[in-house]
């Protein structure tokens, strides 16, 4: 293992020990202990599960923000569906997962037959998604989820979950011929269209594969807080940033320490950061700034990563010609 590739993971397994460390020391008895290590760690998750439904469209240069939409309906779906018809957890879960594929099918399918762009085609369906979520409740715009199907959101069993939901992202991501395809279409697209890869299916299949763990989010969501809300007007769209933030951590980092475990620290960082407001008492309109300060630093980062790597190496070669 090279002397970068050890720089590359000790900073990213201390930039959150030290981001942690700065809220112990400035929030102190606040934010210190056990109790609030473990509320931050349970509450990365959803971050995390929903960026493993979005990598795989972002590989290609797609933007989905209709995630939060699509969580919000599925679980009302699920929900509902297993306490009309007695379903019990096996069908709760089940439901959940099928509504959030068919939900992000219906988003493939405007995306590839509409060839609309990506960003648009999230703006769309957000909007009637949202409408969806608060139709499926008789107008209400909200669902309580009974105990007994609830029990998902709680220790040990969201650990368990997000686990083996983190094994099964882990094989399609590396494993897969679909994976494979992703990966080509991201590094050329015409090439990879030219070698026979069928470019506009992959991006369908992004939609459909992602909503899988869309659809586990959405399970984990609605049960840790054994409620959920329709949202409309669009407020479903903050519900995406958090996933975005993480998911692009995750890929800065996965030269390093691999995807899954990037995404998880991306995830883990963005929880210590709102956790570590709230402790020092900062003002929901304060932490909205912070997250929108936050995005545009990892947006950029991201988008000048070559540009980051090139002005690094200039300095070395300076330094050694020195």
């Amino acid at each position: 293992m090279d002397g970068r590739k050890l720089k590359g993971i000790a900073g990213s397994l201390l930039l959150p020990l030290a981001i942690y460390l700065l809220f112990v020391i400035t929030a102190r008895e606040r934010f210190a202990g056990l109790g609030v290590l473990r509320a931050i760690v349970i509450q990365s998750f959803i971050p995390l599960l929903c960026a493993y439904g979005m990598v795989f469209g972002r590989s290609m240069r797609m933007l989905d923000l209709s995630i939060g939409s699509r969580i919000i309906a599925a679980s009302m779906i699920g929900g509902i569906a297993a306490e009309n018809y007695n379903l019990g957890l096996v069908g709760f879960v089940a439901v959940t997962v099928v509504s959030s594929i068919l939900l992000g099918a219906v988003c493939g399918l405007v995306f590839r037959y509409f060839r609309i762009p990506s960003i648009v085609v999230s703006l769309v369906i957000a909007m009637i998604f949202e409408v969806i979520g608060a139709k499926v409740t008789n107008g209400m715009g909200f669902l309580k989820l009974d105990k007994e199907l609830a029990v998902l959101g709680g220790i040990p069993y969201n650990v368990i979950v997000v686990i083996i939901t983190t094994i099964i992202f882990y094989y399609v991501y590396y494993k897969t011929k679909f994976c494979y395809n992703v990966r080509a279409i991201s590094g050329d697209e015409v090439i990879a269209g030219n070698n026979g890869i069928n470019v506009a299916k992959t991006k369908f299949l992004a939609y459909v594969v992602g909503s899988f763990f869309i659809g586990i989010a959405a399970i984990i969501q609605i049960s840790y807080a054994t409620s959920m809300s329709a949202k409309l007007s669009m407020e479903s769209l903050s519900m995406s940033f958090k996933p975005l933030m993480a998911m692009i951590i995750g890929v800065q980092l996965q030269d390093y320490i691999g995807l899954p475990v990037g995404i998880f620290i991306g995830s883990f960082m963005i929880s210590t950061l709102f956790s570590g407001l709230v402790a020092l008492g900062f003002p929901a309109p304060a932490q909205d700034i912070a997250l929108g300060v936050f995005l545009v630093i990892v947006v950029s980062m991201s988008t000048n990563t070559e540009k980051i790597g090139e002005l690094l190496q200039k300095r070395k070669r300076s330094r050694a010609a020195a």
